[in-house]
């Protein structure tokens, strides 16, 4: 009997840890969610719950192949728990609902200095003043790009396994393929440039369906996301850290990133000026996708932040469990609320 309640424990933590992605969230009682008109024939699909009281609000910017959706348990909990909070969702040009409400087929660029406009031209919109950024992957880097482009226009950057530099694995096979073509083809006219996109498109159209089969949910996803990509691994944080204000970046790992290798985060860390490291939390048990992977723990944890919890200053590394809700930087502890 002891055992069999023991099983109906452990099955019960697991239910409450893992949770689908894409349920109705409450938050959306509280939010508006349509096209918004951005100006240049350009609309993006977004959701927004004003604050209340003189709080904060956070922005959340999916990653490659998202859209707002998988945000959904990540913010109705932090809602829960901070129940003034402002939080605008959206869907990126090339991705979800401001995709498929958008020009097609998709023969154009998309490029990440555009999106960073973009997201100037929604906060304007919405008359949002410095909101904290919470970017996801290629999020991560709008946030960053966006921190550079617009300085003094954000309060925090909250950066879950953000995209912070080229994937060396992609780029060095890409890279293979050009030698290789010059091998075999001399006379070939196309500069390596070209060369270069042609096989980064054949890349995302080969191997993304396998690895996100959301990218086959419509027949404008892949190509979406090659314009993404082609434009994005220009991007390098170590050419803007310099740029960020103060103890303005927090920087969430997951304990198990099947993407983005820990030495890549590592590295984006340590090129971060002393001063400009707020908090990292290495969360245990958890792969790339932060907001889907652990919903609640994550979101306690950036509320902990958005309300200024002193302790996540001055550069800490906390390693994270999202089983017990804590996290400990040496003799330093913290205990995050549950919603």
């Amino acid at each position: 009997m002891k055992i069999f309640a023991l099983v109906l424990s452990v099955l019960a933590l697991n239910l409450s840890f893992f949770q689908p992605a894409f349920a109705a969230d409450e938050m959306d009682k509280a939010a508006k969610e349509d096209y918004v008109d951005i100006g240049g024939g350009q609309r993006l699909w977004a959701s927004y719950k004003a604050p209340k009281n003189g709080a904060p609000t956070v922005v959340l910017l999916h990653g490659l192949t998202y859209t707002m959706k998988p945000w959904n348990y990540f913010a109705d909990d932090l809602v829960k728990l901070n129940p003034d909070v402002g939080v605008l969702r959206y869907d990126m040009t090339g991705m979800g609902k401001t995709l498929l409400g958008g020009p097609l087929p998709v023969n154009y660029e998309i490029t990440y200095q555009n999106q960073v406009r973009q997201l100037r031209a929604l906060l304007e919109i919405y008359k949002i003043e410095k909101p904290t950024l919470v970017g996801l992957s290629y999020g991560g880097a709008i946030a960053l790009a966006y921190a550079a482009t617009y300085p003094g226009t954000f309060d925090k950057l909250i950066l879950m396994a953000p995209f912070t530099e080229p994937l060396e694995s992609q780029d060095k096979f890409i890279r293979t393929q050009i030698s290789a073509t010059r091998i075999a083809f001399p006379f070939n006219p196309s500069t390596d440039a070209q060369l270069y996109d042609f096989f980064l498109r054949q890349f995302v159209y080969t191997t993304f369906p396998l690895s996100e089969p959301v990218t086959v949910a419509n027949p404008y996803i892949l190509e979406a996301v090659y314009q993404m990509t082609r434009s994005v691994r220009f991007f390098h944080a170590s050419a803007i850290v310099d740029q960020l204000p103060p103890n303005s970046v927090h920087l969430m790992v997951g304990g198990q990133d099947q993407y983005i290798p820990r030495e890549v985060l590592d590295r984006f860390w340590n090129s971060l000026p002393e001063a400009t490291r707020a908090s990292r939390t290495n969360i245990a048990y958890t792969e790339h996708k932060i907001p889907e992977a652990a919903p609640t723990y994550s979101a306690s944890w950036v509320n902990e932040i958005i309300k200024g919890n002193k302790l996540l200053s001055g550069g800490r590394v906390f390693e994270g469990n999202p089983w017990t809700f804590k996290a400990r930087s040496g003799e330093t502890e913290i205990a995050v609320p549950r919603p």
